[in-house]
């Protein structure tokens, strides 16, 4: 069976899944008509190396990923900014540019975070935000990752957002949610903590990105016309009504068909 390694949205395609079998890695594309089904077991699901991505040596179940391969993954470079493992990234990323963002789900969830500057509009798309908005611009990692502490303390953000917090959102006042995301990106601007090194403080509006989510019933599995993501939420149609599906939680399960 396949094994669900990850969920990709995409800024400019369908979204896919992140599959392994037998040892194998693979991304399938989630478009047209599908019917899937996902299993109750959950399976560790590797981490990401220098050489991609390896299955779990201890095949962990019951755990989306061990302490194991949570500590060995790749992307804690760019998460937490540990290059303890991977050396060689540091070197390319004390070159790049990073950025500190915002992001805004419905009227009351905001989150800052970091990502590289050249994958910023891809980053929001990823998460599925409503409103964003990059406020900072580091070179390298070395004070971005304080300084997301130091503005998420301030100003009471979130650090991370559950999937299913995000699918309680889908429906919401829009105007008073813009209105409330100017508003925290104003004290933050007003607030001089980023001032030799602001970003754009500009108000993003995400929508045009993701497909109409109004009236969407949740769903446990894929059985229909595939429309679409809004971040890690997968959208279909079947008898001309509307489902979403928190494809954060089919992670480490495996597809039955």
């Amino acid at each position: 069976m396949l094994h669900i390694v990850n969920f990709f949205p995409s800024l400019k395609e369908m979204p896919k899944l992140f599959v392994e079998e037998n040892g194998e890695h693979e991304k399938v594309a989630l478009s047209g008509k599908k019917v899937m089904g996902f299993s109750a077991l959950k399976a560790c699901t590797g981490y990401g190396s220098r050489d991609g991505q390896l299955t779990c040596m201890n095949r962990a179940i019951n755990t989306r990923q061990c302490p194991t391969c949570a500590y060995l993954d790749k992307s804690r470079a760019f998460t937490v900014g540990d290059f303890s493992l991977y050396p060689e990234l540091y070197e390319e990323c004390k070159k790049q540019e990073y950025s500190i963002y915002v992001v805004g789900f419905g009227q009351d969830i905001k989150k800052c975070g970091i990502t590289r500057k050249e994958r910023l509009l891809e980053r929001w798309v990823e998460q599925g935000a409503d409103f964003a908005a990059e406020i900072g611009i580091f070179l390298g990692p070395d004070e971005v990752y304080s300084v997301e502490e130091t503005v998420q303390s301030h100003f009471g953000l979130s650090n991370a957002v559950r999937a299913d917090s995000k699918m309680k959102r889908l429906e919401f006042d829009y105007a008073k949610a813009k209105l409330g995301f100017g508003q925290m990106l104003a004290d933050i601007e007003q607030s001089g903590l980023l001032a030799e090194n602001a970003g754009e403080m500009k108000v993003r509006e995400m929508r045009e990105y993701y497909p109409d989510a109004k009236g969407a019933n949740a769903s446990v599995e894929i059985n229909g016309e595939i429309k679409g993501s809004k971040g890690q939420l997968l959208f279909y149609e079947k008898g001309g009504k509307k489902f979403v599906v928190n494809m954060r939680d089919k992670i480490s399960r495996y597809v039955e068909e």
